[in-house]
């Protein structure tokens, strides 16, 4: 398997440091841009399925994406959504106690929320079906901070810790690219690259 991960372009919410979680999300001006830009970046690989989050921020960029691979299946995938953090989001995040347990001990949830647990469970649950169907195909997977950070770690065998580790600063639109033999060993091609940005 030949797997891309792209994370959605820049969001009002991101840009006004807002907790979107399952929210919609908007992309700004910039955010389209970058979604242009990784679009002309990606426009020549043969992409044989596109997954994407079925949040708006997502379907948004995939759509951009995809304008360049019309022979490509297109498929939502709600497994592939940011941690729902309940009541908290919507909120700023200088408003958010990250202190608190759910933040620190992964099997916390937020009021109403997931916590990290669940999500890598879920997140772990796609990936296994992925491998399965498409051992020979070349996908793209469109998502989220959290949803790609957790892919990141879960391709290259990483715990969930060390997943959350490597996923901080995770950027608008970076790609990281992987072959992926019939076993499931992973080689990476680049990792959160940005230099079609």
């Amino acid at each position: 398997m030949r797997l891309f991960l792209t994370r959605h372009g820049e969001t009002v919410e991101n840009r006004d440091s807002i907790l979107q979680g399952w929210l919609p999300g908007h992309l700004t001006t910039k955010g389209k841009k970058q979604a242009r830009l990784v679009a002309k970046r990606l426009k020549d690989v043969k992409f044989d399925y596109i997954y994407t989050s079925d949040l708006k921020r997502c379907v948004d960029t995939s759509k951009i994406i995809a304008k360049y691979h019309k022979n490509s299946k297109f498929v939502k995938e709600k497994a592939l959504r940011e941690r729902n953090f309940g009541r908290i989001q919507g909120m700023r995040h200088s408003d958010i106690d990250w202190n608190s347990n759910f933040e620190t001990d992964t099997s916390r949830s937020p009021p109403n929320g997931e916590s990290y647990e669940k999500m890598f469970s879920r997140i772990k649950s796609f990936y296994k079906k992925l491998l399965k169907k498409h051992s020979k195909d070349s996908i793209l997977i469109v998502g989220h901070g959290g949803s790609i950070m957790l892919l990141n770690g879960l391709v290259n065998d990483y715990s969930l810790k060390k997943s959350i580790s490597w996923g901080e600063g995770l950027k608008n639109t970076a790609i990281s690219e992987y072959q992926i033999d019939k076993n499931g060993k992973a080689k990476p091609v680049c990792l959160n690259c940005t230099k079609h940005l």
